[in-house]
Order: C-alpha cells, then structure tokens, then sequence
C-alpha cells in the first residue's frame, strides 16, 4: 500500500496559516495514526478518527464581500 499526502483538519481550517499549535497537532496525529498501524485489525469497536482541536473553525465557503442576496446571483 503507498503512502500519499493525507489531508487533515487543518487544511480546511482558518487558522492554518498562523497557528502556533498546528506541528503540534500534525506529531500527535503522526503519532495516533502509528499506534493505530500497530494494533491488530480485531478491535473494530473502537472508532479510529482523527483527534480534533480545540482551536478548529472551518474556512467558509461563502465569499463574504457576498452578503447581500441581491450580489449573491
């Protein structure tokens, strides 16, 4: 199985570019996602997600110079 580039919360997230806990958060998800690799495939009932922070807020898809219904066409 190859290894790729995995996207994290943090790339959806609005802080992205000034976080100070982001390599933070990127080594304990590393080092999750190595414990995980490491137990047996038999403990299906414990749900394997991401950790999440405390400091996430997802970007906004909406162009806020767009606010108006009338702009928004």
């Amino acid at each position: 199985m190859s290894e790729g580039v995995r996207e994290t919360i943090c790339t959806s997230c609005i802080h992205r570019e000034v976080c100070m806990y982001k390599q933070t958060y990127l080594n304990y998800l590393s080092a999750c996602e190595e414990m995980n690799r490491n137990y047996p495939d038999d403990i299906s009932f414990i749900r394997k997600s991401d950790p999440d922070c405390n400091f996430y807020k997802k970007k906004s898809d909406v162009n806020p110079r767009c606010k108006r219904p009338e702009y928004a066409k």
